[in-house]
């Protein structure tokens, strides 16, 4: 077998929903991470949906897909032993992962500042909400707050919706994702110096970049950029471009992007399938062969023009929407594709479970739950590496892993 990327590295991980895919990701690509939960389990472990609707603490898939390749014990850090042991435990390791809110550690004796004393290579990431200091550090965060205050959620929706949450606790795992960054970049200082460090990681922060530009349109022209929606920028429903419903799903195209071929080319397909309609018949003809975002957007700065062309390219875009109402949303994706149009199919869990790109990979992984009597597929790791690759391991169960992990400490 391979050796992993992470091989001989120790992380002893206090995390619940924050922090927990930091843990996976260290995990899966080879590191000891050994999660350290409450008597009962977190709040992930008490999660729907569960295994075939067996609730319990070992079958939440919530806890499942952030938690692969990890050991769990359970220790109780409102008792001195529950803390003496965790502070033995913290100090065989490379790495400390939290994510409970400013001080609560530290006032428990685990804090950075004790441990570093005790272990100056230490690691000791914290992952919270708005991070470590200022005004609103000890504020009370859930994912929804992280993107409301992010920013993410003013521009997810349609115009006329309220801000939308983005599915997935996106801010948490942003926030994870830039923890597994920092947390390796430290660690690298520390092997080559055996100097650790404290990363400070806000989830605030993490997914505030979700926003593309909206911060630089804010600094640069004192505008806030608002929801457009599948239309984008410009607020007309052009051809070729959103949301169009398919016969069983969904699909998004972008024709009109400066990249693939350009709406000719969909014309041409239109017009195989006998579904061209009056595409080749004037005024829509000569429209239809210059369309393209550069053209739009040149004849959306002069209001006449606009006005004049408006209502053409509404017609046109009912004549591209009726054609994709006669195809299947994958037949449309992949046809579309082969013909090197910006196409793209609006994934359903079905779909991604079938799509034959990703089988192709190898991408799912299956895992073996003994205990269950069952292998499971997990989706794979975000990364291939070569000659370190991830490897995706089951789940703990609950305090699976006490006895063997504290008779390491004798």
């Amino acid at each position: 077998m391979s050796p992993s990327a992470l091989d001989g590295v120790r992380v002893i991980e206090f995390c619940d929903e924050i922090g927990s895919y930091c843990g996976k990701l260290l995990a899966d690509l080879g590191a000891d991470v050994i999660k350290v939960e409450p008597p009962g389990g977190g709040w992930q472990r008490h999660t729907p949906p569960y295994f075939r609707d067996q609730e319990g603490v070992d079958t939440s898939l919530w806890f499942w897909v952030h938690n692969t390749s990890k050991r769990s014990v359970v220790l109780d850090l409102e008792t001195d032993e529950g803390r003496a042991l965790a502070r033995k435990l913290a100090l065989t390791a490379d790495v400390l992962l939290e994510d409970f809110p400013p001080g609560y550690l530290a006032a428990r004796g685990l804090g950075y500042e004790e441990l570093h004393a005790a272990k100056p290579s230490l690691v000791y990431t914290s992952i919270t909400g708005f991070g470590q200091f200022g005004p609103h550090a000890h504020y009370a965060y859930s994912d929804i707050v992280g993107q409301a205050m992010g920013g993410v959620m003013t521009l997810a929706g349609e115009p006329d919706d309220p801000p939308n949450m983005i599915v997935g606790n996106q801010a948490n795992i942003c926030a994870s994702i830039d923890a597994a960054q920092g947390t390796l970049l430290a660690l690298l200082y520390a092997e080559r110096t055996g100097k650790g460090q404290h990363v400070d990681v806000s989830a605030q922060e993490a997914i505030s970049m979700a926003q593309e530009t909206a911060m630089q349109t804010w600094d640069l022209q004192k505008r806030n950029r608002v929801r457009t929606g599948e239309k984008g920028m410009i607020p007309v429903a052009l051809p070729g471009w959103g949301v169009y419903r398919a016969k069983d799903g969904w699909v998004q195209l972008m024709v009109l992007a400066p990249a693939g071929k350009d709406f000719p080319a969909l014309v041409d397909w239109m017009r195989e399938r006998g579904m061209a309609a009056d595409l080749d018949e004037e005024p829509y003809a000569s429209l239809c062969a210059q369309l393209s975002m550069p053209f739009v957007t040149q004849v959306m700065t002069n209001p006449e023009s606009a006005m004049a062309v408006i209502p053409q390219l509404a017609h046109i875009n009912e004549v591209v929407k009726a054609f994709i109402a006669t195809l299947g949303a994958v037949e449309a994706y992949e046809e579309g594709q082969r013909r090197q149009l910006l196409v793209g199919l609006v994934s359903t869990p079905k779909h991604l479970a079938e799509n034959a790109q990703l089988r192709a990979r190898g991408w799912y992984r299956p895992v073996e739950f003994p205990h269950l009597g069952v292998t499971i597929e997990f989706p794979g790791p975000p990364y291939r590496l070569s000659e370190t690759p991830a490897r995706i391991g089951r789940p703990p169960r609950l305090g699976e892993h006490t006895a063997e992990v504290l008779a390491e400490l004798r």
